[in-house]
């Protein structure tokens, strides 16, 4: 039986399509990036100062339109440990997660910086919330809950920490001191299989997979995702802030949205909604293990690829939308990616030769497809 080209092409557009998402590059930058948020006129980025880095840990500032150098942030007294993950609560508030080291050198800080641009780009570090003296490994990521309190997640004992609107800091899922992590937070072993991450062979350091890692608050939900458990679950805020109960007891309500496949490395970073269209469900993260920008739909975990453009997606590890600069607008999605299974530190299997490929690639996804 033959068809004609005429009904072929008719299959063809009834068929399930992969999501498209046009793509570009936003900035190309000498030194490894990690975390990055925006707002109409600027783009902030973390470079850390690990790996190739010229002008040691910093937070900058980009040009939202033309992603060259505005300025540097001002450092806290005696600088920036590891300035990680950011997030702009609103325009002119900048929240700098600064994780303490790589290794942990010291503990995780929180700070607040408050910007502007009527004489020029000009900050100001508002507020400090040192996390010294709580049980804390490595803290991954900073988000902003409902009610103005920001949440924290640590990944080597695997928990989510409180800061308060006045900077007082408490456990919000946390195990007990000595106790056992928490369920689906907490770290684990790899299983030692032989894989493969690009062109490199990829072996996690000791074999341990860190615990609760990215997160997204979306309405009543917080989302996380972690290197151990991979996949997205998701809890509702009102049991992280609920200190009435055990904290083993209030793990069990963390719920999987979507796992990962049988026997597969994933650790979903980044993971961001498009808080300017409340009609847009879906989750957006990279997926860096496998060099693709995927999105997750938050009512059925659905997934779908955006991108597997491996050059801008090179390990990717943050993700942030900009608000659109008009009504109607499409808002673009702002991409950063480590190269992190490049790095010595951060994959044994590579004997402690570097293969950083320059420069580091920020890049910006219109998922919708229009620009």
């Amino acid at each position: 039986m033959r068809f004609s080209v005429t009904v072929l092409a008719l299959f063809a557009l009834l068929a399930p399509q992969a999501a498209q998402a046009k793509s570009g590059t936003f900035a190309k930058r000498d030194a490894l990036t990690h975390g990055v948020a925006g707002d109409e006129r600027y783009v902030f980025v973390t470079e850390p100062g690990i790996g190739v880095a010229p002008n040691g840990a910093r937070v900058v500032a980009l040009d939202r339109f033309t992603g060259r150098e505005v300025a540097a942030l001002p450092a806290p007294e005696g600088g920036f440990k590891l300035p990680f993950t950011l997030r702009v609560p609103r325009t002119g508030h900048l929240v700098v997660l600064d994780s303490g080291g790589f290794p942990p050198v010291g503990p995780p800080v929180v700070y607040d910086y408050s910007y502007g641009a009527k004489h020029g780009f000009t900050a100001k570090l508002t507020r400090t919330v040192n996390f010294a003296g709580n049980p804390m490994g490595f803290a991954e990521d900073v988000d902003v809950l409902p009610n103005g309190e920001y949440v924290v997640s640590e990944s080597i004992f695997g928990g989510l920490w409180i800061v308060g609107r006045d900077g007082a800091i408490r456990r919000g899922l946390v195990p007990d001191d000595g106790a056992s992590a928490l369920r689906k937070l907490g770290p684990c072993q790899d299983s030692g299989v032989a894989r493969t991450v690009g062109d490199l062979p990829f072996a996690a350091p000791g074999g341990f997979l860190p615990g609760a890692g990215s997160l997204a608050v979306h309405g009543k939900t917080l989302y996380i995702s972690s290197t151990c458990e991979g996949g997205i679950q998701e809890l509702p805020i009102k049991v992280l802030l609920d200190s009435s109960k055990p904290a083993v007891e209030r793990a069990e309500k963390i719920k999987t949205l979507t796992a990962k496949a049988d026997g597969d490395l994933e650790s979903l970073k980044g993971i961001t909604f498009n808080r300017w269209d409340p009609k847009d469900d879906w989750i957006y993260a990279g997926d860096p293990f496998h060099l693709k920008l995927i999105r997750v739909n938050s009512r059925t975990g659905k997934r779908e690829v955006l991108s597997d453009d491996s050059r801008r997606l090179d390990f990717t590890i943050a993700a942030t939308f900009l608000p659109p600069v008009r009504h109607g607008a499409a808002n673009p999605l702002i991409t950063t990616s480590d190269q992190e299974y490049r790095w010595s530190p951060t994959n044994a299997a590579l004997n402690g030769v570097d293969h950083f490929q320059l420069p580091f690639i920020m890049a910006e996804f219109y998922p919708k497809g229009r620009r």
